[in-house]
């Protein structure tokens, strides 16, 4: 799909949806469900993903130059954690 000016999505699901491809720059992702969504390698710069749970998103590492909330950096973290499998061993 080609879209020309500025793109929002509210209130979306995109459960288990893929972005491959693709140019997201500047739309602006509120208050969906992004549920096991892929992002795939594409252009990201200012995509607005404030107020969405990043948790179980995958294919972060190219999330680069987007907009999120302070709250969402433990999410990102999360993510990646376990798209890169990584276990938290015990002391």
């Amino acid at each position: 799909m080609r879209a020309a000016g500025p793109v929002a999505f509210a209130g979306c699901t995109f459960t288990e949806a893929a972005f491959t491809s693709c140019d997201l720059s500047d739309v602006v992702f509120s208050d969906c469900t992004l549920k096991l969504t892929e992002f795939g390698t594409g252009r990201y710069r200012d995509t607005d993903l404030r107020g969405n749970d990043l948790r179980t998103a995958r294919g972060i590492i190219n999330l680069a130059k987007i907009r999120i909330d302070h709250d969402q950096q433990i999410q990102l973290a999360e993510a990646l954690m376990n798209e890169l499998d990584i276990t938290i061993g015990d002391d």
